[in-house]
């Protein structure tokens, strides 16, 4: 009767394991950013926030939003626009920043759209790669 149970109870544990989700490996982006090197650290540039007085550095090719985010910079308006913002789809608007200067990507299709009225400065945080050092207003319409 024991050998009985104990064959059973092997047998679930060989069901449950062949049900378990296999272990995701980490996406790029978290590999990336958590390993520092040298190498890394020639494809910085700095981005300048006139209106808050502060810089950052982020690296070349990523979106603004998230290069604000992560070095601690406000990126919406209100309450609301933290709460139900599109997370970076372009979608929503409540990302606006002005581009004073700098190299950075050019408008998507997304940004003309919601940004019809705005000046061409006018872009989306979630929508704009940083291509090298540049000077933003953030929030330019409050």
């Amino acid at each position: 009767m024991k050998s009985a149970t104990l064959l059973a109870l092997a047998g679930m544990v060989e069901l449950a394991s062949a049900f378990t989700a296999p272990s995701s490996p980490m996406p790029l982006r978290q590999q990336r950013d958590s390993v520092s090197s040298s190498v890394s650290r020639l494809n910085m540039v700095k981005v300048t926030i006139s209106n808050a007085g502060k810089e950052f550095e982020m690296e070349q090719g990523d979106i603004l939003r998230s290069g604000m985010q992560a070095s601690g910079n406000e990126v919406y308006y209100t309450m609301k626009g933290k709460l139900f913002n599109c997370n970076g789809g372009g979608q929503c608007g409540t990302c606006k920043v002005e581009v004073q200067n700098g190299n950075v990507s050019g408008r998507t299709d997304a940004e003309n759209k919601l940004l019809a009225n705005d000046p061409p400065t006018f872009r989306l945080a979630c929508q704009t790669l940083v291509n090298g050092p540049c000077t933003i207003r953030n929030k330019p319409d409050a």
